[in-house]
């Protein structure tokens, strides 16, 4: 139907007050209204709880019933004012309700009204709110209006109508919503982009904002993992980077907030002035503009955002509206040690061809907080990544440790990162560092530092993180794995021996902040090292796949790096592949975020004695037990430890079977064949296996999903 006549009928009906906050699929009929009403009778309000408190203002002053206009998530915003004001057993107070209903059922729309529109007609009757959906028709909508406004008569109470998709006709607003900005909101965006480190998190509103933050990134290719788009919420992200920014106090947070998203609860810059944080930056795009329901006006047109702020407490705030204004200023906003607040003006509108987020909230939501844990670079020359954070975070006297002869292959490339740098490298201590060699190197090194870098495989990785424990040093930590196996450079534990005993510190403060992890340097790595190496990340992925602490996610990491593992493992050994060591490099890295969460289990627990009283790696000596103890757990023939129960683990069992899609006994013999992995005990010079298995340790035991007795232990070491 035409807005005209729609319009033309309710002010037969006598609503001379239209308010609320725009959507998209009302935009032609708000458009009518702002090209038609005086501001007197039409308000573009902050948020949903406002307009109803107008109407009823507008009721009690008058007499006259009240439109009030939103989108579907905006009656989350009405639920306080529509029960404790309007309501029958309170003021009992009518106004009519245009609702948008954005994620109608059956029909296509963006994640973040989905559920919203599978609720909307349930909301409205849990509250008490009766309600229609309008037809398109004029002459339909008609009698719907008369029994509606019958109805507000009689009871007092509210009507509200669900407004469909093209309801309306196009209508063309007259009074286009302009502004005398220049600058483009999207070239403001990748400008302030270029200038944050790669430690820097970004909060983006809902809105072309987000869509813009995403579309610059694909078009540096650019990772996501730093950017929460926040796709619903409006009025809301300010307050999302404020609870991140004080449980991250070493990472800058960035809020890239609207002008509309910041004037529906404007009230939280005085929360978030309040706590006066370091880290925490606020920028607000103002176009006065509701820019992506259908540009109109916004009431910060009228206000001074930049005077709001500094009223509010923030310490320092800027406004600009060129791209030379801009780039003056970024430094210093970028600099302050106090929360800061700066106004971008820019022009309306946005690129016709502007893309949305290809991938679903849930995921952007777990790399991004993977990316709050860790910084990481995983490609084919990453090393690059290593002078650039030093020059972001201007480091500039590093303390290297090193592995003694794999480090003398890479030394040249690690040397160009540290042109602008001055480093102490030490390499001082074992294959499997003990206790007493980190003692020594706390007391060995006593200048001062600014960052703690390892360069080398998981001994060197664990040296670090011990050292960093130990020395109780505040220094953040940069990991360079060379070699593909451990996952190290993803957890939060380290192995150390005391007295010749294996001890694993398992500590928050001691996972690193960055990890860079270049395919690369896998090159010119010995066969038999690349297999052992390969073999740990395999069956720490098996292990955390089943272990009694997986959750989703670390079963989303093990299934991955299983695959990866399964796909490229005979490639990396045997070659100088490139994508092979990618994939292989990835697949560490996945498997140690995989056991960051979950842990490992039996064939860990009976590794650590091989290794020490053997001499065998730890990447072999894990997976001298493997296939066996799949097989032993697929039997599922004893008592279980996982409290999930018996139904769950086979569950578990027969997606990890398909995972191999073939016997167990005859992949495991190939695979072994192929990487030229001895698995003969006796070749090996293993001999007391009882002693293996009073030996294993409790703790992984435990996490395995069924509870093995010594002779059950016993069992997996037959025919090796």
């Amino acid at each position: 139907m035409k807005a005209k006549e729609l319009y033309d009928y309710l002010k037969e009906k006598n609503v001379d007050c239209f308010c609320g906050v725009p959507d998209s699929l009302l935009k032609d009929f708000c458009a009518y209204l702002e090209d038609n009403v005086d501001d007197i009778n039409h308000t573009v309000v902050a948020n949903e709880g406002n307009a109803i408190a107008l109407a009823c203002g507008n009721y009690l002053a008058s007499r006259n019933i009240a439109l009030v206009y939103m989108q579907n998530s905006g009656i989350g915003n009405c639920i306080n004012p529509l029960l404790s004001l309007s309501d029958e057993e309170v003021y009992n107070i009518p106004f009519l309700m245009f609702i948008g209903w954005r994620g109608e059922p059956n029909q296509k729309d963006e994640p973040q009204h989905i559920k919203q529109g599978k609720l909307t007609d349930k909301l409205l009757d849990k509250i008490g709110i009766k309600y229609e959906i309008m037809s398109d028709n004029f002459e339909m909508a008609k009698i719907s209006l008369d029994k509606a406004f019958e109805y507000m008569k009689e009871t007092k109470k509210p009507f509200a109508f669900i407004i469909r998709k093209n309801t309306f006709e196009k209508y063309i607003k007259k009074n286009d919503t302009k502004n005398n900005y220049t600058l483009e909101r999207e070239v403001a965006i990748e400008e302030v982009l270029k200038t944050l480190k790669s430690s820097d998190v970004i909060v983006s509103t809902t809105g072309h904002i987000s869509r813009e933050v995403y579309e610059i990134r694909e078009k540096y290719n650019q990772s996501h993992k730093q950017d929460f788009l926040t796709v619903g919420s409006m009025g809301h992200s300010s307050s999302i980077a404020l609870g991140i920014a004080l449980k991250k106090p070493d990472r800058n947070i960035y809020c890239f907030d609207g002008d509309g998203s910041f004037l529906m609860h404007q009230g939280a810059l005085i929360v978030n002035a309040s706590k006066n944080l370091s880290n925490f930056k606020h920028i607000i795009f103002n176009n006065e503009a509701h820019d992506s329901v259908g540009a109109q006006t916004c009431a910060t047109k009228y206000a001074h955002i930049s005077k709001i702020a500094l009223n509010s407490g923030y310490k320092k705030v800027y406004s600009v509206k060129t791209k030379k204004q801009l780039l003056k200023v970024l430094p210093k906003f970028i600099s302050n040690k106090c929360t800061s607040l700066l106004e971008i003006k820019v022009k309306c509108g946005a690129r016709a061809d502007l893309g949305r987020p290809k991938e679903k909230p849930v995921e952007n939501k777990e790399i991004f907080m993977e990316n709050l844990n860790q910084v990481e670079f995983c490609y084919k020359g990453a090393i690059k990544n290593l002078s650039k954070i030093l020059k972001e975070e201007k480091f500039k006297k590093p303390l290297v440790f090193t592995g003694k002869k794999s480090f003398e292959k890479i030394k040249p490339i690690i040397d160009e990162q540290f042109k602008k740098a001055k480093p102490k490298f030490y390499s001082d201590f074992s294959t499997n560092p003990k206790k007493e060699e980190i003692d020594l190197a706390i007391k060995k090194i006593k200048s001062k530092y600014d960052v703690i870098i390892a360069i080398g495989g998981g001994s060197v990785i664990d040296f670090a993180k011990a050292f960093r424990y130990y020395s109780k040093t505040k220094l953040k930590l940069i990991v360079i794995p060379t070699t593909f196996g451990t996952g190290s450079e993803a957890t939060q534990f380290a192995v150390i021996y005391i007295d010749n005993i294996k001890q694993s510190l398992d500590e928050k403060s001691i996972l690193p902040e960055f990890a860079i992890i270049d395919a690369n340097f896998s090159k010119n790595t010995s066969k038999y090292l690349k297999a052992c190496c390969a073999m740990d990340a395999y069956c720490q992925a098996i292990e955390s796949f089943w272990s009694v602490k997986s959750t989703d996610l670390s079963r989303k990491y093990a299934k991955k790096a299983i695959q990866l593992c399964r796909e490229n493992i005979v490639d990396f050994v045997n070659t100088e592949d490139e994508k092979a060591s990618l994939n292989m490099a990835l697949a560490s890295n996945l498997a140690g975020k995989a056991i960051n969460i979950s842990r490992t289990t039996a064939s860990h627990a009976l590794s650590y004695k091989i290794t020490t009283k053997y001499g065998i790696p730890h990447g072999h000596a894990v997976a001298l037990t493997i296939k066996n103890l799949i097989k032993k757990n697929f039997e599922l023939n004893c008592e279980i430890n996982d409290t999930r129960g018996k139904e769950y683990l086979s569950g578990i069992f027969d997606e990890l079977k398909n995972l191999f899609d073939e016997d167990i006994d005859e992949y495991f013999n190939n695979l072994f064949k192929n990487i030229e992995l001895e698995m003969n005990f006796e070749k090996l010079n293993i001999k007391d296996t009882k002693e293996l298995a009073i030996s294993a340790n409790l703790d992984r035991m435990k996490n395995n999903p069924l509870k093995l007795s010594q002779d059950d232990l016993l069992d997996l070491f037959k025919n090796l």
